[in-house]
């Protein structure tokens, strides 16, 4: 295998990873609040958007980790087959 080969296919699992984590956050996020108003009677809705809330907050540093690794390695991949070419 030539190392553009081994290149796209990396780039292709970490897309993939990154694009499940979205839908995942996607799904999540569909239920959560923007403003919640409660009373004592439904505590228990506070707390559920809370830990939506945190949910959220904890996949978007894998979520940004993921799309940089993606972006850098796509600059690489047009940097490799650059080079083969001219090569």
């Amino acid at each position: 295998m030539s190392l553009l080969a081994i290149l796209i296919g990396l780039w292709g699992i970490i897309f993939v990873c990154l694009i499940v984590l979205m839908i995942y956050r996607g799904v999540i996020g569909r239920n959560e609040e923007t403003e919640l108003m409660v009373d004592q009677a439904e505590h228990r809705f506070k707390e559920e958007q809370e830990n939506i809330s945190n949910r959220i907050e904890q996949l978007s540093k894998p979520i940004r980790i993921l799309s940089i690794a993606a972006g850098a390695l796509l600059l690489i991949i047009i940097g490799v087959w650059i080079y083969t070419g001219l090569s």
